[in-house]
């Protein structure tokens, strides 16, 4: 017998969730490298090697805690401190003084935390990794013993591709909270014909609640049940 829950909930949540909750709309959630000081106040994402400059349409409360942050954490003067925040690049706009040495400028309106601390998960935590089932409900997945491996891709965006064992499955997934929501999901056919739930090892739509232990597993949970990927990028 499958483990979880059946498809047919979760697709009937599937409509709840995607028109009520897409994304935080603070913008894109990037985890990096914060450095304040006398002629440097900046933020360096981890997904690429460019640094931005606090812009002018901060706001003065994200700027009390990101200094109060770094008060808390830094370990010396001009030492960055790993944070979590959502915001918008913008690589365009003019620049002048210090700000003109670095890549763009970039407006945070959300800031989560240090990455110490914070349970945030970042889109870079997920895009362009691969992760493949490894427990449901704490009970270890045989994968062979299904016709497609049961896991998910994240792309540009969070698109997803992957499979629940029995289908293949593509859409967009967004951050909300601490949820991730997986809308608008596209089920391919049903390559289990041995008689097992087409829902195969897990629902493939839905809210649920995510967490990244380690950097190394990907865990969801959500309606009674517990999925727990490990990364597994191509190589």
């Amino acid at each position: 017998m499958p483990l979880g829950p059946t498809v047919k909930t979760f697709l009937m949540m599937m409509a709840v969730y995607a028109a009520a909750c897409h994304a935080d709309g603070d913008g894109q959630r990037f985890r990096g490298n914060y450095t304040l000081g006398h002629d440097v106040n900046t933020f360096c994402p981890e997904i690429n090697s460019q640094c931005y400059w606090l812009g002018p349409d901060t706001s003065q409360s994200i700027r009390d805690q990101l200094g109060e942050l770094y008060r808390q954490k830094s370990p010396g003067l001009y030492k960055p401190v790993c944070v979590i925040i959502a915001g918008v690049i913008d690589r365009d706009s003019s620049r002048s003084g210090f700000a003109s040495d670095t890549d763009g400028l970039v407006t945070i309106t959300r800031v989560y935390g240090d990455c110490e601390s914070s349970q945030a998960v970042a889109h870079g935590d997920l895009q362009h990794h691969r992760w493949v089932l490894d427990t449901v409900d704490g009970k270890t997945v045989t994968i062979k013993d299904w016709p497609v491996l049961p896991g998910i891709d994240f792309g540009e965006r969070l698109f997803v591709e992957g499979s629940n064992g029995c289908s293949r499955f593509d859409g967009f997934a967004s951050l909300s909270g601490d949820s991730i929501v997986l809308d608008g999901i596209e089920p391919g056919e049903n390559l289990c014909v041995d008689g097992r739930d087409p829902a195969g090892l897990f629902p493939v739509a839905g809210a649920w609640q995510i967490t990244i232990e380690d950097r190394q597993y990907l865990i969801l949970e959500g309606y009674g049940s517990v999925l727990k990927f490990r990364l597994d990028d191509w190589r």
